[in-house]
Parts: structure tokens; C-alpha cells; sequence
């Protein structure tokens, strides 16, 4: 069975009664992209891409109704908070917004996927076409869904459980008919899928409890192995608890002792692991280095000032 066919149809419910489920077709989409005047903040154009690869292109919201009658889910980038404001305002549509934008560096954490979809601009004719950027979008949207295919089921469901309900993340985690975990088996879920990548005694259930987004665009970019992997910092200000959980996480040693802290925080395992150092330099029989390295690691407020050929770009670097 293809991808396309797993993911084909979701669940929903209609609005006036809850009660009765409805089949939503991941394969009646639409992208569409708004331009709005940055003086006036009225709509100035609309580009829409459908699955039948009918194209719209009129500032017309009457005629965009029309287009989207047959269309389950309306996809875009920044969709939630941009395009569907303009287009519907407060008004209940019939549609499940999928967005594109806080989706790729969940998954794209080791590269945040999302500036790729305006890098075109720079090389094509077709600059602030709505259309082109609806064209960019679809291909997004398509490498999220290959990328969901990849992770682990038990990935998928730590995911889709803390996000479930989430604006910005429900309508793509319909289109691929994601499944929820029981809430209570999360924590356990999680320590589990990452063991050896966070510590132990974490208390992943309060973090659950009060940042479940922070949480999973955090334990995506644990998850990578690029070491040079970033969250981009329209995350971390839409998000600023990111930063404070992979600290938790991964950088608050455990009293108790696990084998992610007495490993990966032990700073003479580090040494031997990423420089091949059995030792710490000194300096007149001062260990400056061992001593900032673990103060650093132990969370403490330092300023580290060497003589020269003291190893302060080690000290830095670990």
C-alpha cells in the first residue's frame, strides 16, 4: 500500500453535531497564499493550487468559496495565523487548515525547512506570485508527510499526543491520520523512545502538563545527530520554553545518578569522546580547565580568564 492510500482518509466531526463522525479525504486539498498591503492589511491577491491542479489567481474571496466547495483541507504556510484570518475572519468553515510552517522543524530539525520556501524569490520571474508560493508549499507539505512516514511509530505517537488539539499542528496530524496515545502512558513513552538521550528522573510529566509544544520541537532537535542543528528564532519566540526544556532534559544532572548523566555529563568522558584527552590541561598546577568545564556543567555563573596556552577554546568547545 502506497503512502498516499495510508494517509488518504482522516476523522472529523462537523461542527453543529460532534457526535457524528465524517470522512475527510487527505486527497481533496488546496494550498492557498495570501497578499495582504502592509499600509492597508487588505487582501490584494490570493493564489490557490487544488489537487486537480486547478490554479486560482484573483483578489476574489466570493469566486476562492467557489474554488474550495469540493476541498476537505485547506493547507499554507502560516496559514493559521495569516491567511485564514484574512480569508474567514471569525466565521466557522467547513475546511481543516493544514499549516505547513510550525510543522517543518519538527521534523526538519538538523535543517529549519520553512526559509526554503521563500529562497526561490531570489532566482525567479515570478516574484510575490501567490500561485508559485502555493507550488512551494504543496512540495513542503509532501516532504513533511514523507518525513512523518519515517519516524518510528512510537515517535509518531509521542507527537501527535502532545500535540493533539493544537491549532498550528491538528489539522496535519489529520491529513496523516495520526494516532493519540493514552496521556497517562506519555512520560513513560517518552523516557522509553529516548532513553540514553535525556536523563532518567526528568520530570517529563509536569513538562508535559505545561509545555507540550516546547516539549516536542525540543525532543525533535534531541533526536538529531547534526550537531550543528539550531531552532530557528521564530520558534523560540513563538515558543521561548524550548531553550528551558533541553536543559531539563539534557543538561540538569540527576542527584539520583542515571546512564545519561553519569555518561554524557561526566566532563572526563566528554574529554576522552570528543578531544581523545585522558586529562585536563593545568596551568602551574591550576586545573582551570577542569574546573570551568564543571562548573559549567553543574548550571554555575562563571567567568574563566587563562594566561595564554591555558586551553580556553577546549574549555569553550566542551
Amino acid at each position: 500500500m502506497s503512502l498516499w492510500d495510508r494517509i488518504k482518509q482522516s476523522i472529523s466531526y462537523t461542527v453543529d453535531n460532534p457526535e457524528k463522525p465524517i470522512f475527510r479525504d487527505a486527497s481533496r486539498y488546496a494550498f492557498i497564499d495570501v497578499e495582504v498591503g502592509l499600509k492597508d492589511y487588505r487582501i490584494h491577491d490570493i493564489g490557490a493550487l487544488r489537487c486537480d491542479r486547478a490554479i486560482f489567481h484573483s483578489a476574489n474571496k466570493r469566486e476562492l468559496l467557489d474554488y474550495l466547495k469540493d476541498v476537505d483541507f485547506v493547507c499554507g504556510h502560516n496559514i493559521i495565523h495569516h491567511d485564514a484570518k484574512y480569508l474567514f475572519g471569525d466565521v466557522v468553515h467547513q475546511w481543516i487548515l493544514v499549516d505547513t510552517l510550525y510543522v517543518s522543524p519538527l521534523l526538519f530539525p538538523e535543517k529549519p525547512y520553512h526559509h526554503l520556501l521563500k529562497d526561490d524569490k531570489l532566482i525567479s520571474d515570478q516574484i510575490n506570485n501567490p500561485v508559485n508560493d502555493c507550488e512551494k508549499a504543496h512540495d513542503l507539505l509532501m516532504d513533511e508527510v514523507a518525513r512523518w512516514s519515517t519516524l518510528s511509530e512510537d515517535k509518531k505517537s509521542i507527537f501527535a499526543t502532545l500535540l493533539y488539539g493544537i491549532a498550528e499542528f491538528e489539522g496535519f496530524l489529520q491529513f496523516v491520520n495520526a494516532n493519540v496515545s493514552e496521556a497517562d502512558d506519555l512520560a513513560n513513552l517518552i523516557r522509553s523512545t529516548y532513553q540514553g538521550k535525556i536523563c532518567e528522573f526528568a520530570d517529563i510529566e509536569n513538562i508535559i502538563a505545561q509545555h507540550p509544544c516546547e516539549l516536542a520541537y525540543a525532543l525533535a532537535l534531541i533526536d538529531t545527530t547534526d550537531q550543528r542543528s539550531i531552532t530557528p528564532a521564530w520558534v523560540l519566540c513563538n515558543y521561548p520554553n524550548v531553550e528551558y526544556i533541553v536543559r531539563q532534559l539534557r543538561h540538569t544532572r540527576c542527584l539520583r545518578g542515571c546512564s545519561y548523566c553519569d555518561q554524557d555529563l561526566d566532563i572526563h568522558y566528554n574529554l576522552r569522546q570528543y578531544f581523545g584527552y585522558d586529562q585536563f590541561r593545568t596551568y602551574e598546577g591550576e586545573p582551570l580547565q577542569e574546573k570551568s568545564v564543571q562548573a559549567a556543567v553543574d548550571g554555575k555563573s562563571l567567568l574563566a580568564i587563562f594566561p595564554t596556552g591555558g586551553g580556553k577554546s577546549l574549555t569553550a568547545l566542551l
